[in-house]
């Protein structure tokens, strides 16, 4: 793997990690603003929609990843 590739890669890593859970917090929030009142299997069930999403994305991102480093 070129190294100017790695050298990229990390940077947008450590640039898209804080976006990734900043961005989480703030919807995490909102979906607690905006819940009705009722049991709190709501707050579960949003947080648990919002880290599945976040986990498909990176699945995504190493699935890519691997990719690009076996067709080299």
């Amino acid at each position: 793997m070129d190294p100017e590739f790695r050298r990229i890669l990390f940077r947008t890593l450590m640039i898209g990690l804080p976006i990734l859970l900043i961005g989480a917090g703030a919807l995490i929030l909102a979906f607690r603003a905006f819940a009705p009142t009722e049991p709190r299997g709501r707050d579960f069930r949003a947080a648990l929609v919002l880290g599945s999403a976040i986990a498909f994305v990176l699945l995504m991102c190493v699935l890519l990843l691997r990719l690009s480093m076996s067709v080299r």
